[in-house]
């Protein structure tokens, strides 16, 4: 396993960086999220946090997970439903199941998909 591949799969949080959709400045915040296949999953709450209204107007990111720095790129799921059913598996499986409880996929959950830009 790679040193990124390691820190996709150990780190519990990750730095997200995203450009203010008013001041362009940049905003951080640290979420929980998953990995799979050059993805990561991220949910947000009820709230529209800033985070993802930001992301909507400007969907390059920056992310940062242990020491590893990564550009990412925001993309809507083309079905909602099914990602946030993804999400919570993936969710389970890294931080168990007693942590990610059966209201996750509650109306008003929105799950974040964020395609990584690796570099060639």
């Amino acid at each position: 396993m790679t040193d990124l591949a390691d820190a996709l799969a150990r780190e519990e949080e990750l730095e997200l960086r995203t450009r203010g959709r008013r001041s362009g400045r940049t905003h951080s915040v640290r979420v929980w999220f998953a990995h799979e296949d050059g993805t990561l999953w991220l949910r947000a709450d009820e709230l529209t946090p800033d985070w993802l209204r930001n992301l909507r107007r400007h969907p390059e990111c920056a992310v940062r997970v242990g020491a590893h720095e990564l550009q990412a790129r925001y993309e809507r799921p083309p079905d909602r439903d099914a990602a946030l059913q993804r999400l919570v598996e993936l969710w389970r499986a890294k931080y168990g199941a007693e942590w990610v409880q059966p209201w996750y996929v509650e109306k008003g959950r929105e799950p974040v998909l964020l395609r990584l830009e690796m570099s060639a």
